[in-house]
């Protein structure tokens, strides 16, 4: 089978590029032949690297290629595929009417909440709360017309909801969309989408470490891993923090926006002396930190779409602390595989760390718990195998 994968960026830059990566290379192994089009290298990391995943590479035009990029429909006719697999693209249109002109399959992976909210954050403006409802006046009540800017007199520019809304009608006209938790599924159906368009499919990591993991240190260590933005919830991390009762450290990991805000408010909280914020770390420095943590937490604002994080922390033997938002409840089983808290109740989350952190023997068994269920359910090939199908139709 011939897959022709598009995506706006054409490096290694987040857990979407890591996905297209991990797929193009297994899918490859498995002997398909596997192109990409993308739009920019701009941000990202060992873009060679990345392109030589694939047969051929090409900038394409509708994701904002260059002087060098080609129209999808020029792509399409050159690499022939089977299939059409499409990640993150700014307007569906273009590629779903080349696809249907050439009568081949269209399947995107939805990777965030951009089909199903205007603003693609999930989570109300004014009070943090999660939204559960459909995509309609609620957006207007939050002021989801309203999107930031970097440019322009004013900070916040116009958007229009209906036109963002017809985006999302117009993704659920594909052959196939792939979704990685139940909540993403249920996002999906509740906004109009038909549940026979709708596979579900999980990511997975690479079991890649060789052996058994590290046993649990006895060290308090805490570990955040991801971006430093306002969904991802460090603020909530760090209340929480500031709570704790017993003596710890913690490791945040990443950069982001919301980098010198944070920083500021770990000072403010008395943190400054536990709390290390040491920056973005490549992936091949980052199982010496899993290593030495204690726990791993995700403590999330807006509903993840899964959370590779808790994968990655589970792979290496680590309980995991969360809030309970998204698709997180798929993969952390509460008192098994780790301990969920409340969305944003910054008091329970301090309680389940307080727990991890004194209570070495529970850290050591949901650690292990961990591991074996990333082994077992969160398998390399049965995912690609539902891969190769959902995509061959």
């Amino acid at each position: 089978m011939k897959i022709l994968v598009v995506n706006d960026r054409g490096g290694f830059f987040g857990g979407v590029e890591q996905n297209v990566a991990d797929c193009a290379a297994g899918l490859s192994a498995n002997g398909h032949e596997v192109f990409l089009a993308f739009g920019s290298e701009n941000g990202t990391r060992h873009a060679a690297a990345y392109r030589g995943l694939f047969g051929a590479a090409r900038q394409c035009y509708e994701l904002g290629g260059g002087e060098e990029a080609t129209t999808f429909k020029n792509i399409v006719l050159e690499t022939q595929p089977d299939c059409v697999y499409l990640h993150k693209v700014p307007a569906i249109k273009p590629f779903l009417e080349a696809c249907r002109d050439a009568g081949i399959r269209a399947v995107r992976m939805i990777h965030d909440h951009d089909l199903c909210c205007p603003t693609g954050y999930k989570y109300f403006r004014h009070s943090g709360k999660l939204c559960h409802h459909k995509a309609g006046w609620r957006c207007w009540a939050d002021l989801g017309f309203l999107e930031k800017t970097q440019d322009g007199p004013l900070p916040v520019r116009y958007t229009s909801i209906q036109a963002k809304i017809r985006e999302m009608n117009a993704n659920f006209e594909l052959d196939a969309l792939v979704v990685a938790s139940t909540y993403m599924k249920e996002e999906l159906l509740t906004n109009g989408c038909s549940e026979d368009r709708v596979h579900l499919l999980a990511p997975v990591v690479k079991l890649s470490l060789g052996c058994d993991p590290l046993p649990v240190p006895s060290k308090p260590q805490i570990l955040y891993v991801g971006q430093l933005l306002r969904g991802k919830g460090v603020d909530l991390l760090l209340d929480a923090l500031s709570k704790v009762s017993v003596p710890f450290d913690a490791n945040i990991i990443g950069a982001g926006n919301a980098e010198v805000g944070l920083k500021s408010q770990a000072e403010s909280l008395g943190l400054s002396d536990r709390v290390r914020f040491l920056g973005w770390a490549p992936n091949d420095e980052l199982d010496a930190h899993y290593n030495a943590a204690r726990v791993v937490v995700v403590p999330s604002r807006w509903p993840e779409p899964f959370g590779m994080v808790g994968l990655e922390a589970m792979m290496h033997g680590r309980p995991v602390v969360a809030f309970n938002v998204g698709g997180i409840p798929d993969w952390l089983d509460h008192e098994v595989t780790g301990l969920l808290a409340p969305e944003q109740d910054s008091v329970a989350f301090a309680a389940a760390l307080d727990r991890m952190l004194t209570e070495h023997d529970t850290a050591i068994s949901m650690g292990k718990a961990a591991f074996d269920r990333v082994s077992n359910v969160f398998g390399f090939g049965p995912y690609m195998e539902k891969l190769e199908s959902t995509l061959a139709g």
